[in-house]
């Protein structure tokens, strides 16, 4: 009698696990990359229309994004294990058992995204705002799920954990108009025209519409052979210098034109 192995009950068995596992298998590979196709059409989509809609923060945005495409991966992943035949129920039971040892290992990440959401939630800051924190210095570009991205003065991107954040003062320099004041002082002899240095002093502060509040104009001092005058303005901290130099500019063409003279520094 011959013996067939292909014909044999032990060979049809095979065959018969092969073919099953095998279209397991294909089926867990399409929902894989179904899934993963998904996750990315999701973001890309939903950034699109959420990031058209006025009542969307963008703060917010980032971290919503991420939770739908992480929240896809998962799904898809639970599909697969349901595909080999895994059992839900047992699979959350193993999980709850190794759960201890898998926050105890990605504690520091965990802690990431939960300072990511307190950050989200207390709005210290919003995306495009300036801030100092943490030995950092710049402006928000992003808040993630793990980690919230600033760029610096100098035009370097800083990738910064959510924690180190969460764990340190804030400065917001963007939450309220910063101001900078500016004080200019020079001296006059004591024969200029005094009333006419001070006139020519309010008009150029009066032409200057960035300046906050009323400018301080006066003598500050008065010395042996001269006066000090000051003119004390108060600007926006990013044209505080410009204000500065504009006005010192004013002054010295305005004075010039008016046959006003400066007085020499006194020797120290």
């Amino acid at each position: 009698m011959n013996f067939d192995p292909f014909n044999s009950p032990t060979a049809a068995a095979i065959w018969h696990d092969a073919a099953k596992y095998g279209i397991d298998l294909a089926g867990a590979i399409i929902i894989l990359v179904g899934g993963w196709w998904l996750a990315g059409w999701a973001t890309r989509a939903l950034h699109r229309n959420l990031s058209k809609h006025p009542w969307m923060d963008a703060t917010l945005l980032p971290l919503v994004v991420s939770v739908v495409r992480y929240g896809i991966l998962i799904g898809a992943m639970l599909a697969v294990l349901d595909q080999f035949g895994i059992q839900l129920t047992s699979l959350v039971a193993v999980l709850g058992a190794a759960g201890l040892a898998i926050g105890l290992a990605l504690q520091g990440t965990l802690s990431n995204v939960a300072a990511g959401v307190m950050l989200v939630g207390l709005r210290p800051f919003h995306v495009g705002n300036q801030i100092d924190a943490a030995g950092f210095s710049g402006t928000v570009e992003e808040v993630g799920l793990f980690a919230t991205v600033i760029r610096t003065s100098e035009n370097r991107i800083v990738t910064v954990p959510n924690k180190m954040l969460s764990d340190a003062p804030i400065t917001n320099n963007s939450r309220h108009a910063v101001h900078r004041t500016q004080t200019i002082t020079f001296q006059l002899p004591y024969n200029a025209d005094l009333d006419r240095a001070l006139g020519i002093m309010e008009t150029i502060a009066a032409e200057h519409s960035e300046i906050e509040g009323t400018p301080i104009i006066g003598v500050e001092e008065l010395g042996d052979a001269w006066l000090k005058l000051k003119i004390q303005v108060t600007a926006p901290d990013d044209v505080a210098d410009a204000t500065r130099m504009s006005i010192n500019l004013a002054i010295k063409r305005q004075f010039s034109a008016a046959g006003i003279r400066f007085a020499p520094e006194a020797a120290g």
